[in-house]
């Protein structure tokens, strides 16, 4: 921004002081756990200085309960090292002759009239020489040229008796103190002491996008009651409209809060200038640094030697107007305690990045879901307006402790509003750094950020995923997602896929190790969502119906219920141990119910309905009209309405407690202080599905499981164990579906699994189901996980389905495991015929 230099402060005798006591005033905390400084009344404030107009007297800055008689401290000198040298006391020379008053009135009046500012140099010129009359000139006058030859000695000057002339006429108002007579008296403390150091030549220049301020923009002083200045000294000059603050310096401007040692408020432009341990925190955001530059007209400035934190989904109403909004509750800023050391960590959220990962499964670290809201940073300069954050050299990161586990790193960064819910985020020369050492780059510079609600390919630090999927895209391939059309309503991207394993038999340029996946999502109204996807795992063109995928899927809230419409070409199902299945077409639509609790103590019920018009597989020769000839031939086309109902509850049987949330303790390997606890859980499931051919499958299963973990994950060695064990049975149950992908045949059922801890953030598991009644493996899922407190790395494969990924989390601490469950998108799991819903 660019810097005002705030007018030469007047003469002690002009200034007009009011000190306040150097009592800090008393600070008192809200009903919450946020803070907010109390406000005091407003008072005109009883003001002795004879020069002070009584309205010009500040109303919410100086009440008058806080009035004290000014003392010499209030013309201390300012512990600032930007405050420019003052000049060498010049010797008192022997006083002039006083001017006649009559004479000074006439001078003031031309010098006050336009006649001389309209005049033109030549002009001025011609005005001027005939007043130099040649009868007009001294003939004694003293020659310039000859100057050398001039005796002084013989001057007259001896003449002039001092003692005669009259003194220069000075009036010094009645209420003025000894401290100030003091202050002028004394040369060590000059007026000039009270001024502010001069904006740094950092400043000099007007910031991108900031013009430079001019006085003249604000005529009138900034609307008192909307300030609230405390300190444990305060200045104020009317004459100028400047308030000098020193010591626990607190500014308030409705929503916003600033702190520094010494701070400087100009009303009439309207620039605050702040220095020493300066704390600027508005709503939920906070930024520290050891000089701020800021103007209220612009609603822009510049902070220096900055750190802070940003909560992003309040930032774009945090950092509006000033002047506009009310004040929040909630802060991570505590004025009473701006240094305390952290503490009360909490677990926000985070995100899972993966390309290909399936689940659920217990196997793994405590599950939450969200995004990346509150972000640490530092910064050598920040410069900002309503609309746009620059920051250089800047060094952000997750974590609440220092040194951070893992820190984002780049040269420069800009945070570009787009609209009231989306921010733009762009980097130069981008890296990741983990516990101060590896460094690895990041090619990825652009990131649109959605209130912290980022979708995970743009918060994605990597360029590339790698996955497996054998079914479709023969093992190994690698991915890399990018946006096409992104706005606050509808977004569009495409993923490029290169299948590597398929490559490395079929050619490295053949057309069927090429694929992409296409998804559109747009948001049609406040209850309305309208979602599209299209698969394409080849581009051998003569296979295109064989290696097509795609549905479009319109989602509708009713209520506290909501309806999906649907579409879906070739959709891909894992039906238990009858394997993969395809769907090659269907339409329909289902009716999903919230989560209800019935008793209010855990007793949940969700239910579902709806009908599809399915072409899909069939082993039933009776409806095909002939012999099966296998594949994606024996296909037939009915209608299916089904209903379904679950019941379910769980019972805490033991409970631990926590390790505290610290860096080196509950929080050493894990994003959230890990509980030991023992759980037993018992559903209940009910299935009817009617087809058109006349059949009818029905099922009434039980499920029972026990889950638990040992261990706090703090220790070097096995420290930490995660197991679980599931029995489920049907009671009442048939096979009749005329279709492969929903019949029933999995009618006992038995799952573990189980996560260890080896060594440090290493962990291990599995996760297994096996029907009793065939022996037969139903799916196993083998995981290594590395787990951070900020980060984690996450390696799952299934040698059942051929499917497998590696997936990278990111944690979210709210200054107090892994994300939400990963499933493959092409992929729907089926359980007792019922197909899960997405």
């Amino acid at each position: 921004m660019a810097p005002i230099d705030l007018p030469p402060e007047p003469l002690l005798n002009q200034l007009s002081t009011v000190s306040i006591s150097t009592v800090a005033p008393k600070l008192k905390p809200d009903s919450g756990a946020q803070h907010l400084l109390t406000s005091h009344s407003p008072s005109l404030g009883r003001v002795t200085h004879s020069i002070i107009p009584a309205f010009s007297s500040p109303r919410s800055l100086l009440p008058a309960e806080q009035l004290s008689e000014p003392a010499s401290d209030d013309f201390s000198t300012p512990n600032l090292t930007q405050l420019p040298t003052l000049p060498p006391e010049v010797e008192s020379g022997p006083e002039l002759p006083s001017i006649d008053h009559e004479t000074l009135d006439a001078v003031d009046g031309v010098l006050d009239t336009d006649i001389i500012q309209n005049l033109e140099p030549a002009e001025i010129e011609d005005a001027i020489e005939p007043s130099l009359a040649p009868s007009d000139i001294d003939t004694e006058a003293v020659d310039l040229e000859n100057v050398e030859q001039l005796n002084l000695e013989e001057s007259d000057l001896d003449t002039i008796d001092f003692d005669e002339q009259a003194p220069n006429d000075f009036e010094i108002d009645a209420d003025t103190t000894d401290a100030e007579a003091e202050a002028q008296e004394d040369p060590a403390v000059a007026p000039e002491e009270s001024e502010p150091p001069s904006p740094s030549a950092e400043t000099s220049e007007p910031a991108d996008g900031m013009p430079a301020i001019e006085a003249t923009e604000a005529s009138e002083p900034l609307d008192l009651s909307k300030l609230e200045i405390t300190a444990d000294t305060q200045i104020f000059n009317s004459e100028r409209q400047v308030v000098i603050a020193r010591g626990n310096a607190v500014f308030q401007l409705n929503n916003a809060l600033l702190l520094a040692d010494e701070l400087w408020v100009n009303l009439v432009n309207r620039y605050v200038l702040a220095e020493g341990n300066v704390i600027l925190t508005r709503g939920e955001q906070e930024v520290r640094g050891e000089r701020a530059e800021y103007s209220l007209l612009q609603e822009a400035g510049t902070i220096f030697e900055t750190r802070g934190e940003l909560f992003l989904p309040d930032l774009e109403d945090d950092f509006a107007s000033p002047t506009e909004g009310i004040v929040t509750s909630q802060t991570v800023f505590d004025p009473l305690n701006p240094d305390r050391e952290v503490t009360d960590v909490t677990r926000a959220g985070g995100f899972e990045l993966s390309s290909r990962l399936e689940g659920p499964t217990s196997g793994s670290l405590p599950q939450s879901e969200g995004g990346i809201r509150r972000l640490r940073f530092e910064a050598a300069r920040v410069t900002f307006d309503a609309e746009t954050w620059v920051a250089e050299d800047v060094r952000l990161t997750n974590d609440p402790f220092s040194p951070p586990e893992l820190e984002f790193r780049t040269d420069r960064m800009t945070l570009v509003t787009l609209s009231p819910t989306a921010d733009l985020l762009t980097t130069e020369r981008p890296r990741l750094v983990f516990d101060q050492g590896l460094s690895l780059p990041i090619l990825k510079s652009r990131y649109v950020l959605n209130r912290g609600a980022a979708e995970s390919n743009q918060i994605n630090p990597f360029l590339v995923n790698i996955g497996s999927d054998s079914q479709d895209r023969g093992g190994v391939f690698l991915e890399s997602q990018f946006s096409v059309i992104e706005n606050e309503s509808t977004n569009l991207t495409i993923t490029p896929q290169y299948f590597l394993e398929r490559a490395s038999n079929q050619g490295f340029t053949d057309p069927e190790v090429f694929g992409f996946e296409l998804d559109f999502n747009t948001r049609l109204s406040s209850r309305s969502q309208l979602s599209a996807r299209t698969t394409l795992t080849g581009l051998d063109f003569d296979q295109l119906e064989d290696n097509l995928r795609g549905n479009i899927r319109n989602r509708y809230l009713i209520g506290n219920h909501r309806l999906t419409t649907e579409y879906s070409y070739r959709d891909r199902f894992f039906n238990g141990t009858l394997g993969f299945q395809n769907v090659r077409s269907s339409i329909g639509s289902v009716i999903e119910s919230p989560t209800i609790n019935l008793d209010g103590r855990g007793l949940l019920l969700t239910y579902q309905a709806g009908g599809q018009l399915i072409t899909a597989r069939t082993d039933r020769t009776d409806l095909l009209g002939r012999p099966r000839r296998g594949g994606d031939e024996d296909l037939l086309t009915l209608g299916r309405m089904q209903a379904s109902a679950r019941l379910r509850k769980s019972f805490s049987l033991w409970r631990g407690a926590p390790l505290p949330a610290t860096q080196n303790e509950g929080l050493r390997y894990s994003p959230v202080p890990l509980v030991p606890f023992l759980r037993l859980s018992a559903s209940l499931l009910g299935v009817g599905s009617y087809y058109t051919s006349g059949d009818f499958q029905e099922e009434i299963s039980g499920d029972i499981r026990i889950d638990g973990q040992v261990g706090h994950l703090s220790k070097d060695f096995f420290d930490y164990t995660r197991f679980n064990l599931g029995y489920s049975q049907d009671i009442l149950s048939s096979d009749s579906s005329p279709f492969l992908f929903d019949r029933n045949v999995d009618r006992r059922v038995v799952s573990f699994g189980i996560l260890q801890q080896i060594f440090g953030p290493i962990l291990l598991g599995f996760q297994t189901s096996i029907n009793i009644n065939t022996a037969e493996e139903i799916n196993t899922d083998i995981i290594f996980q590395y787990s951070r407190r900020t980060y984690g790395l996450v390696l799952r494969y299934s040698p059942t389905r051929e499917t497998g990924s590696v997936g990278f989390r990111l944690s979210d601490f709210n200054w107090v495991g892994t994300g939400s469950p990963f499933d493959e998108r092409n992929i729907r799991r089926v359980e007792s015929g019922v197909v899960e819903q997405r």
